[in-house]
């Protein structure tokens, strides 16, 4: 199977199990540089855009779908309106604010 089928498959389970109202936009980033960092992202959810980015380059497809599997959770809890109760402008939103460590966690049990 490959990536993006797989990733089709990942959306279609989430869709299932909670009930996802849209589908996300999807970039499949490729950036050497981010490759090369070894605290390089991995991935990200825009919930203005209702986009997902997934970095792609030297990763293995097992951990893109566990990236993408995350993203869209952060993607069902914009669609719970949870997103809109914190604040993940900053690098460190995860830490400072309490609402979004829970989202964070929330995506990690659910995503991973």
């Amino acid at each position: 199977m490959d990536l993006k089928k797989t990733l089709i498959s990942i959306y279609k389970e989430a869709k299932e199990q909670y009930g996802l109202q849209k589908i996300p936009k999807l970039y499949l980033r490729e950036d050497k540089e981010n490759a090369s960092n070894i605290f390089g992202k991995t991935a990200y959810y825009n919930p203005t855009k209702e986009s997902i980015v997934l970095y792609i380059t030297n990763r293995h497809p097992k951990d893109i779908c566990r990236s993408f599997a995350h993203e869209l959770i952060h993607h069902y809890q914009n669609e719970r309106g949870d997103l809109d109760m914190g604040n993940a402008s900053s690098p460190t939103y995860a830490q400072d604010d309490p609402h979004m460590r829970k989202m964070e966690m929330e995506a990690y049990l659910k995503g991973n």
